[in-house]
C-alpha cells in the first residue's frame, strides 16, 4: 500500500502504550500486506453508499404500548437476540415473566430521563445528542439504566466520542478507503470470526424471524451471512480497528465488542468507541502480548483477597489445592483467573444475559473501568452466597482437584442465569442490602494497577515470571479450546494466556468426565 498524506489532525495522544503510532507510519509501514488490484475510487464510492444506507442510529425496538405485546409474542428480545439462546440458560417463558415487569420499569425510567434533559435546557427531537453533564443525579440514574433506544448517543457522549471524533475528521472514512482489498493474519482472523458473532442474534445471522426451533448457527451459508449489511459494518470497523491500533491488530473478543455497538450507533462512531475502550478504559488488555490481561487479573486477585477473604480461601488455591501464599499471588495466579479474564476481554458480552451486560456498559461508559473490577466482586461473591457453591464447597473445601473443577464450572455457568439486572446492580452499589462493592474508587484500581505493573516488571528481570509465549498467543485462535461467545466447549471458556494452567484443566476435566 502506497504512503498517503493525511489533511486531518490524528495526533492519539490520548493513551499511554500507543501515542508512538500514527496513520501515515502505520501505512507507510505496510508493504508486508498482500492488497488486491482494485479500482480503489469506484470500490470506495460503494463502500460510502453501503455506510451511508446502513447508517441506522440503533437495532433497538422502542418501548410502547404497541411494541411491548409484539415484544412479548416474538422469540427474539428487543435487540434481535434469540429468547431461548444456545449459550444462556434462561427459557422463553423466563424470559417473558421477566421482561413484563422489566418493561414497565423501562417505561418509568424514560420518563425520568425525559424529566432530567428538559430540566437540563437540552433541545431535542426523538432522541437527544446531547446528556446533562456529570452530576450525582445523573449518575444515580446512569445507574438505573439507561432508555435502550438513547444508549448509542448516551454512551457515545459520556464516553467523550464527540471530542475523539471532532479531533479526527474524516479519518475513519480515510482508512476505510485505503484498507479496501487488504489482506493479512488479522484480516483473516476477523474473516474467520464474522459469521460466529452474536449466532443468535437476528441482525447478524440469516435466523428466521419466528420459529419455536432454534436454528443451529452451522446450517447458515458462509456466503448468506456476509451479506448482512451488520457483517459488511462489523468486518469495516474491526479492519479499520486493526490498522488504527497495530500494537493491538485483531483478537477473538473484540467481534462482540464491536457488534454490541454496532446495535446501537453507526460504525464510526462505534470505531471510536472501540478505540476508547482499548486505550483509555482497558489499556493494554487486547494488546498481543496481553500483558493488561495479566495486570487486571493480578489485580482482581488483590482485590478478591481484600475485599472477600472467604471467597478467596476457596479459590485462592493451585491445582492440588494448596493455598497460594500472599508473595506469589502475582506470579502464580490462580486458576479461576481462567473465567474471569474473558469477562474483561469481553466486557460480559456472553457472561451474563444481555440486558444486563447493556446495564453495565452504561455505567461503564459514564464511570469508566473501576466497573469491571466492582461487578466482577459482585458477580463472584453472589456465586459465593449461592446454595449450589455452598454445597460444592462444604464437602472439603475445595481441597480436590475434581472439586475444584466443579467449582471452576459453576463460576462459568451460573452468571448465564443473572436475568434480573437490577438485582446484579444493587447489589453492588447498595451498602445495606448489599455489598457494597460501589464504594472502590478509579483511584484505587489505577493505583493497584501501577503496583502490579511494577511488581511484574521486578519479577520479569528475577526471571520469576516470563511473557506470553508463541504457543501461548496461538492459543488465543484455537477453535478447539477457545469459544469467547457461547462457551460450549466442555470446558476452558476463559482467555488462554496461561498455557500450564490450560493444559492441567483440560487434563483433570478429562479424567474427571471419564469415570
Amino acid at each position: 500500500m502506497s504512503n498517503m498524506n493525511l489533511t486531518v489532525n490524528h495526533n492519539r495522544s490520548e493513551s499511554g502504550y500507543s501515542n508512538n503510532y500514527s496513520l501515515l507510519e502505520m501505512y507507510g509501514a505496510s508493504d508486508e500486506e498482500d492488497k488486491e488490484e482494485i479500482d480503489d475510487h469506484h470500490q470506495f464510492d460503494n463502500v460510502m453508499e453501503e455506510i451511508r444506507a446502513n447508517s441506522l442510529s440503533s437495532f433497538v425496538t422502542p418501548l410502547n404500548s404497541q411494541t411491548i405485546p409484539k415484544i412479548l409474542s416474538s422469540d427474539y428480545d428487543r435487540y434481535g437476540f434469540k429468547k431461548a439462546s444456545l449459550h444462556q440458560t434462561i427459557t422463553r417463558k423466563e424470559y417473558n415473566e421477566w421482561f413484563t415487569d422489566y418493561s414497565e420499569y423501562s417505561l418509568e425510567r424514560m420518563k425520568k430521563w425525559k424529566d432530567l434533559v428538559n430540566s437540563s435546557g437540552i433541545k431535542y427531537d426523538d432522541i437527544p445528542t446531547r446528556f446533562p453533564p456529570k452530576s450525582d443525579k445523573t449518575k444515580k440514574l446512569i445507574r438505573r439504566g439507561i432508555p435502550s433506544e438513547w444508549r448509542g448517543n448516551a454512551w457515545f457522549f459520556y464516553a467523550g466520542g464527540y471530542e475523539r471524533l471532532n479531533k479526527h475528521v474524516g479519518v475513519y472514512d480515510k482508512i476505510v478507503k485505503d484498507t479496501i482489498g487488504v489482506k493479512n493474519k488479522d484480516t483473516e482472523a476477523i474473516e474467520r470470526d464474522l459469521n460466529r458473532t452474536f449466532p443468535d442474534n437476528i441482525h447478524f445471522n440469516n435466523l428466521p424471524k419466528d420459529s419455536k426451533s432454534v436454528k443451529d448457527p452451522k446450517d447458515i451459508q458462509d456466503n448468506d451471512i456476509n451479506n448482512k449489511p451488520m457483517i459488511k459494518s462489523l468486518r469495516r470497523v474491526l479492519v479499520a480497528f486493526s490498522h488504527y491500533q497495530p500494537q493491538i491488530g485483531y483478537c477473538q473478543s473484540l467481534n462482540f465488542l464491536a457488534g454490541l455497538l454496532l446495535l446501537f450507533m453507526n460504525e464510526e462512531r462505534a470505531f471510536w468507541m472501540l478505540v476508547i475502550l482499548t486505550e483509555r478504559i482497558l489499556p493494554k488488555v487486547h494488546s498481543r502480548d496481553l500483558d493488561g490481561v495479566h495486570i487486571d487479573q493480578g489485580v482482581l486477585m488483590l482485590c478478591f483477597k481484600e475485599y472477600i477473604p472467604q471467597l478467596w480461601n476457596i479459590l485462592g488455591k493451585n491445582f492440588e489445592g494448596e493455598v497460594i501464599s500472599e508473595d506469589k499471588i502475582l506470579t502464580k495466579l490462580p486458576p479461576v483467573t481462567l473465567v474471569t479474564s474473558s469477562w474483561f476481554m469481553s466486557v460480559f458480552v456472553g457472561i451474563i444475559p444481555i440486558e444486563a451486560v447493556l446495564r453495565i456498559w452504561d455505567i461503564l461508559w459514564y464511570e469508566g473501568s473501576k466497573t469491571l473490577f466492582r461487578f466482577s466482586l459482585t458477580i463472584c461473591k453472589y456465586c459465593l452466597d449461592n446454595k449450589t457453591f455452598k454445597a460444592k464447597n462444604d464437602n472439603d473445601s475445595g481441597n480436590t482437584e475434581f472439586e475444584q473443577i466443579e467449582i471452576f464450572q459453576f463460576m462459568q455457568s451460573y452468571p448465564k442465569s443473572l436475568i434480573d439486572p437490577n438485582k446484579i446492580v444493587d447489589l453492588c452499589f447498595k451498602k445495606i442490602g448489599g455489598y457494597g462493592f460501589g464504594s472502590i474508587s478509579q483511584d484505587e484500581i489505577n493505583k493497584c494497577r501501577i503496583f502490579v505493573s511494577k511488581q511484574r516488571d521486578k519479577m520479569k528481570k528475577k526471571s520469576l515470571i516470563t511473557n506470553i509465549s508463541e504457543d501461548e498467543r496461538k492459543m488465543l485462535n484455537n477453535d478447539e479450546i477457545h469459544d469467547i461467545y457461547g462457551f460450549n466447549r466442555s470446558i476452558m471458556n476463559g482467555v488462554k494466556w496461561n498455557n500450564n494452567i490450560s493444559n492441567k484443566m483440560k487434563k483433570r476435566f478429562s479424567r474427571k468426565t471419564s469415570k
